[in-house]
């Protein structure tokens, strides 16, 4: 038997032995969770810019074929729907997360694997298998970065890896050729070292921001380049001065990871979601009775950009002053996707004027593993109001994933459209190959 000498052919030998039905049913029941909340992801954010800028994009790059745009008319090759429906699921910062990678894996792997699996027939099991599968290399990959080499956590950096791991697992490749594309897809990896929210440049408001779209594409083509013949650095992952692996994936596969991946309440980034959860726990407070408002957070919390007055939506997911002035003024629903009306509204800007953001040390130290906050309001009255305790982002379970999706769904979709998706997503009964019928129906908002 030929020695498998490198990581990635270690690899690929485990995602390929890996049979579907070995898959505890309750990670099956997560990555269906996983499968829903993109979903809905994707419908907040099929009609903002950068969706329509990479549909258009798309229809002028990418054969046609059988994979649904998701909410419009088109159907596309799978690169080029999953190029679209990464972009429109990613774009508003609701997709889900995991802490150990400190990125997004869901709105790369869910529009790239539920692409792939239109080209043929696959069972629902089949393709939640390969969704966990995917999760589980790509939050390991993540996680094993050296940062002195890689210099960013962004999602880009390790998405395609676990693209090419999900769908690997799906096509069947043989290993030499999944090994070849989990090399491409490293290799090709944007490099976001300009990244405005932990890069070098200062310029957050831009939707090039996580790199994820691309690097689901480069997934792909990476994937069907190998079979091909095309080649990579097939060492890629053998470093240890970039790569230093605490979840050994070559020497075992148990797709487990994806239990801890974590789903937005607010679109925007997850640094802010305990200060947003920490402002709610203190109650009902009218706006105008307040004079001043302090943060207490982690470090990374106060290196975002923190604009008080975004001039676009990226700026704002980027912004815990500017969201928690939002929350203040307009309730939670107001971040249950953001709107461009946010940004022109002056009392948000106001109000965000008010609030002060400090490190803590207590709390820093506890980062990642946890990611929390503490908020005090100062009344005009001069009353203080503040958390007793350190609050952390509150966590949606799978009954919150849905009402999510029907909040997202109330005047984008009809109610009958949203039934079906709920039904074809129901743990019970699920059927993705159904689901994706009713994914290829257009939003009432949606555009080409």
């Amino acid at each position: 038997m030929t020695e498998l000498r490198h990581f990635t052919q270690r690899l690929a030998d485990n995602i390929l032995q890996y049979p579907a039905q070995a898959l505890p049913g309750a990670i099956r029941s997560k990555a269906l969770d996983c499968v829903l909340d993109n979903v809905a992801a994707c419908l907040a954010g099929v009609s903002i810019q950068a969706a329509l800028s990479a549909r258009q994009m798309a229809h002028a790059t990418f054969a046609k074929g059988g994979a649904p745009v998701w909410f419009t008319h088109s159907r596309l090759s799978p690169a080029g729907a999953a190029w679209c429906n990464s972009m429109a699921a990613s774009s508003l910062d609701f997709d889900d997360g995991h802490r150990l990678a400190r990125g997004h894996p869901g709105s790369a792997i869910v529009p790239a694997v539920l692409a792939e699996a239109t080209q043929a027939h696959y069972s629902t099991p089949h393709i939640l298998a390969a969704i966990a599968i995917g999760y589980e290399v790509a939050i390991a990959v993540a996680a094993a970065q050296q940062y002195d080499r890689t210099q960013t956590y962004q999602t880009g950096r390790w998405a395609g890896l676990g693209v090419v791991s999900a769908c690997g697992h799906l096509v069947r490749p043989d290993r030499d050729q999944l090994a070849n594309a989990l090399a491409i897809a490293g290799v090709w990896a944007p490099n976001q070292q300009a990244n405005g929210s932990s890069g070098y440049a200062n310029q957050t408001g831009n939707w090039a921001k996580e790199g994820i779209p691309i690097s689901t594409m480069h997934g792909l083509m990476a994937l069907e380049l190998s079979r091909i013949g095309f080649t990579g650095p097939i060492d890629l992952l053998d470093h240890p001065s970039h790569y230093d692996f605490r979840h050994p994936i070559d020497i075992g596969l148990d797709p487990g990871l994806i239990a801890d991946t974590y789903f937005k309440r607010y679109a925007c980034c997850r640094y802010i979601h305990p200060a947003l959860d920490a402002y709610r726990a203190l109650g009902d407070i009218e706006p105008a009775s307040i004079a001043r408002i302090e943060v207490s957070s982690f470090g990374w919390a106060l290196r975002l950009a923190n604009k008080l007055r975004p001039e676009t939506l990226v700026d704002a997911q980027y912004s815990l002053p500017f969201c928690l002035a939002t929350l203040a003024l307009h309730g939670p629903q107001a971040l249950s996707p953001i709107s461009q009306r946010v940004l022109s509204d002056d009392r948000i800007a106001a109000f965000a004027e008010k609030i002060d953001l400090e490190i803590d040390p207590s709390i820093d130290s506890r980062f990642p593993a946890e990611t929390l906050a503490r908020v005090r309001v100062i009344l005009q009255s001069d009353t203080v109001l503040e958390n007793e305790a350190a609050v952390g982002a509150s966590a949606l379970s799978s009954t919150d994933i849905r009402e999510k999706f029907r909040a997202i769904a109330d005047g984008r979709i009809s109610e009958s459209l949203c039934q079906q998706i709920l039904g074809t997503a129901d743990p019970e009964t699920c059927n993705i190959n159904k689901l994706q019928l009713a994914l290829a129906q257009p939003a009432s908002s949606s555009e080409r």
